[in-house]
């Protein structure tokens, strides 16, 4: 080395002989120094020293990147969990809206709903199970500030007699909460609260009404919390409207706007649920506001205090109309994981594979140059099939997916992304067990992931969120050295040509203008029926109707016009029918219903009373209104027919029987039927005719005074005077009445035709006596007999002791707690209560004086034997002494003879009536009798409600 010569020769003391080879080679000192390196480098051990260092190097960068790569991982994991979170939540906030719409849907369909209804309504819906946090679903009712008493009114009336509205002040409109469900302690705290005395409520509500969509508070204490201090709520409130579900325009919204229904939700249990009780690597945080402007989030999921938060992601919720931040942290779950083990792994790893690098290197670096060839020619190779393989799958005209052992989606092609109507990206990394459309897709990848190939057709969307459509769908497993890689599924989109199958069939068995079953089809569905009843031992009804004098419509507007009335009239029909029932038309004018399971006629004569009700209302088409009225034959089988043909002949003829009877009704071809069960129907469709057509009349028979004589009252009594039979009584006709239902209609008749008669009375004689009027136990039952009377009342002008309500010992017993209500609201009003047929009941008699009743009838049944023995006067005395302790007047009804008549003054009953006085005489009779009365004698006092 040249440094080394020149010291020897500075000293030679140090190196007393010279080395020769250094003087042998007096021009290396010229070259360049890293040439001189390489020259003298031992290559045998440079080499593995430099490959172990660059091997090191390596290792500790591989173990950097892989701590990288593992966190990116572990951000994804924790993406697609939060996703996963994020859209169960948003789900369950979807579900919340639909039951706000839902119980809207409600209100708005029934808008005399009553409370108990409600509450059926909401106790099916199985809250605390099915909506956790929930804690009621509320009606509140949309009322100007002028009108709030009536509200008031009507609500007391319904059986809320505690109800007020608070608070007391409010602006020019108020909402206020008039149901909620379920029913307890807390909720019921709330009804009456005016919704609009709270500004976050009223904004809430306003854009309920303007938008028709639910609209949330933000975070708010809701006033059944306010002394509990529970954890923050918000409340999703849904507007109803009268008449239109949603008006169209914003101005016809404000002036339809009748009421929200109110959803309280606890958000804490709303989250709950939503993370795994096992799994605490994931902690929720809900913001109502921008987290950097807010104090404390309104929902924060339990965590260790000393947890470090490792990812942060932060989504948007749309809430009713608001905007919610939730941010999701995750936490360490305590466990041994990959980032914990796998870098150092590596780094230990390449530490060893560099060492072993180093001692194979030199056989390395004499095939170097031979693996290079060889591993280019395999690249370009691969290269090659790579993107052949990619061309065939991209190409596919079959849609392609490569499903992963635990059920996601590893790759797929355009077609399969077309077919699901979703972007490729958002497909990718997709669980589609739990995106499928049915279950039956999920049961065969499944089944698929375990080994078995399966084919099915699903009508349901390919994946949720994407397109509907028909589709083919195959699921292949691809095994490779007896392991299972993946699942290969192929979905083809198949909705055209089933389409196109499924048009053909509807063109063979439906009707082209009414889309009803045609004849084919009918006599396929009466086959069914007629092989069901055979096996169940029922009877199949054929009901054949020809629409009445129909030609005239097209003759004289038109065909086209003529078609439109044949698809109203369709359609009108099916809205009548049970889902078993069939309703098609045989062609021009005439249809044909199929009505199963039929236990007796009447059940066939009742869809037949539906139908002619269904078409009684006018049809508005093309800016005209008329009416199309039905005549319909009615035939049964095994009755009168055996087979489809027989059946529909025989309906044709019993059809053209009801044209030859005036049309606009029903006829039996059938002769079989009882007698009796023939006359119960005649009579009960005569009954309908005659409420219809104001058949019914009212009778009066006067009360009379036992002392004085003088008329201290009158009892209204319907009659029916029959067009052909004459006068029917009330013994005939009112038990059909009972068992049908026409008693509430009946009942509303008397009711409405007694008060106005009143009126006429008042005018013409000044009368001051009151009227009395049955109420039947139905009609009692109902729950809207107070509101019922009420309107009669007002419609007329009349205060309330003008009218007398008499209701039987026996409709007061069955609930003695509700009917002390009902009761309670007639005498608010006014009314005088009079309990009828007294002393035929089983009522105990400690319930007597907790009911306000003014009077007290004894039953004709203890008139009827009544003499001058003590034995025989011994009912009628007592009930006379019980209802002069109790403070009660006391009538007998049925009086005949002066005996009677006698013994009730000894036993000093107030008043009587029966044929000893007046038989029930008809209106213009009583004019007669009060004309006499008020020639001869002063008015009587008005009697008092009390």
């Amino acid at each position: 080395m040249p440094e080394p010569a020149a010291a020897s020769k500075a000293d030679p003391k140090l190196d007393p002989k010279p080395d020769p080879t250094a003087e042998s080679q007096p021009a290396a000192g010229s070259e360049p120094s890293f040439r001189r390196f390489l020259r003298n480098l031992n290559l045998p051990v440079a080499v593995p020293v430099l490959a172990l260092i660059a091997g090191a190097g390596l290792s500790v960068m591989a173990m950097l990147h892989s701590g990288r790569l593992l966190h990116r991982e572990e951000e994804h994991r924790f993406a697609a969990r939060v996703e996963e979170i994020h859209g169960q939540l948003a789900d369950r906030l979807r579900v919340y809206e639909q039951v706000a719409r839902s119980a809207a849907s409600l209100a708005m369909t029934f808008p005399d709903l009553h409370w108990t209804q409600w509450s059926r309504f909401v106790e099916a819906l199985d809250m605390p199970q099915r909506y956790p946090g929930i804690i009621s679903i509320a009606y509140a009712r949309a009322v100007a500030a002028g009108r709030a008493g009536d509200l008031v009114a009507s609500m007391r009336a319904a059986g809320l007699s505690d109800f007020r509205i608070w608070p007391e002040t409010a602006g020019a409109e108020r909402v206020v909460n008039i149901f909620t469900a379920p029913v307890n302690e807390g909720n019921v705290r709330a009804i009456g609260f005016d919704m609009m005395s709270e500004a976050v409520r009223r904004s809430a509500i306003e854009r309920a009404r303007d938008t028709g969509e639910p609209a949330a508070t933000r975070a708010i204490t809701l006033k059944i919390d306010e002394a509990t201090g529970a954890g923050p709520a918000f409340i999703l409130y849904q507007a109803t409207y009268r008449g239109d579900p949603l008006p169209p325009s914003l101005e016809a919204r404000r002036a339809s706007f009748t009421g929200v229904v109110l959803t309280p939700v606890r958000i804490g249990p709303l989250v709950d649920g939503l993370i795994d009780a096992n799994r605490r690597d994931t902690g929720i945080e809900i913001f109502d506001v921008p987290p950097a402007d807010a104090e404390f989030p309104l929902y924060r999921s339990r965590r260790p205090l000393d947890s470090t938060v490792a990812i942060s992601l932060m989504r948007e919720l749309p809430v009713g109309g608001r905007v919610w931040t939730v941010r999701y942290d995750s936490l360490p779950d305590g466990l041994f994981t990959a980032h914990d083990w796998v870098p150092g792994a590596l780094l230990a790893g390449g530490l060893a594979l560099s060492l072993a690098l180093a001692l194979v290197l030199r056989m390395a670096l004499v095939t170097h140059s031979r693996a290079v060839v060889l591993a280019g020619e395999m690249t370009a190779s691969l290269r090659l099939q790579e993107a052949e393989r990619q061309q065939l799958f991209t190409q596919a005209p079959l849609g392609i997916a490569l499903v992963g052992a635990d059920g996601l989606v590893l790759d797929c092609n355009p077609a399969f992304a077309a077919a699901a109507g979703l972007p490729r990206q958002e497909l990718l990394g997709t669980d589609l067990r739990l995106r499928f459309g049915d279950q039956a897709s999920v049961f065969a990848l499944e089944a698929a992931l375990q080994g078995e190939s399966g084919k099915l057709e699903s009508d349901q969307p390919l994946l949720l969120g994407g397109r509907r459509s028909h589709f083919s769908l195959h699921f292949q497993p691809v095994i490779a050295d007896g392991a299972q890689k993946f699942v290969l599924a192929f979905a083809e989109d198949i909705g055209e040509k089933r389409r196109a199958e499924q048009h053909i069939q509807y063109l063979a068995h439906f009707d082209a203008l009414t889309g009803l079953p045609n004849r084919v089809l009918l006599y396929d569905r009466i086959a069914q029926a007629l092989r069901e009843g055979r096996r169940d031992g029922t009877k199949v009804a054929v009901l054949f109707i020809d629409l009445d004098r129909f030609k005239v419509i097209n003759d004289s507007l038109g065909h086209s016009f003529g078609d439109e009335v044949l698809r109203s009239v369709a359609r009108r029909l099916q809205s009548g029918l049970r889902e078993s029932d069939t309703v098609g038309r045989l062609g021009g004018d005439e249809f044909l219903i199929v009505v199963r399971r039929v236990m007796e006629p009447n059940d066939a004569a009742c869809v037949a009373e539906k139908v002619v009700a269904h078409l009684a209302s006018p049809f508005a088409v093309g800016g005209q209104n008329f009416v199309v009225t039905p005549s319909i034959g009615i035939s049964l089988y095994p009755d009168d027919a055996e087979d489809p043909e027989g059946l529909i002949r025989c309906a044709d003829i019993a059809m053209y029987h009801a044209k030859e009877q005036g049309r606009n009704g029903f006829r039996f071809v059938t002769k079989e039927m009882g007698a009796k069960s023939r006359e119960r129907m005649d009579l009960e469709g005569s009954l309908r005719q005659a409420i219809r057509d104001g058949q019914l009349f009212l009778v009066y028979q006067p009360q009379v005074d036992t002392l004085t004589g003088r008329i201290v009252g009158l009892e209204a009594l319907i009659r029916w005077r029959h067009p052909d039979e004459g006068m029917i009584l009330p013994g005939r006709f009112l038990p059909v009445a009972e068992e049908t239902g026409l008693v509430l209609a009946m009942g509303d008749w008397v009711l409405f035709e007694a008060c106005a008669q009143i009126r006429r009375w008042r005018t013409r004689f000044d009368l001051s006596i009151p009227v009395a009027v049955n109420v039947s136990g139905a009609q009692f039952r109902d729950g809207q007999l107070p509101a019922k009377v009420a309107r009669a009342l007002d419609a007329n002008g009349l205060s309330g002791p003008e009218l007398e309500i008499e209701v039987t010992e026996s409709t007061l017993i069955d609930d003695v707690e509700s009917a002390a209500a009902t009761l309670a609201a007639l005498k608010q009003r006014g009314v005088l209560i009079a309990l009828d047929d007294f002393g035929t009941g089983y009522s105990s008699l400690s319930y007597l004086h907790r009911l306000p009743i003014d009077k007290l009838k004894i039953d004709r049944s203890f008139i009827h034997d009544l003499s001058t023995g003590a034995s025989d006067s011994s009912v009628p005395r007592a009930i006379v002494g019980l209802g002069r302790s109790l403070g009660l007047s006391v009538i007998a009804e049925g009086v005949e003879t002066q005996e009677q008549l006698q013994l009730l003054r000894d036993l000093a009953c107030e008043s009587y009536q029966g044929f000893l006085f007046s038989r029930p005489i008809p209106v213009e009779e009583v004019e007669r009798l009060l004309e006499k009365l008020t020639a001869v004698q002063p008015p009587v006092q008005s009697v008092s409600a009390e």
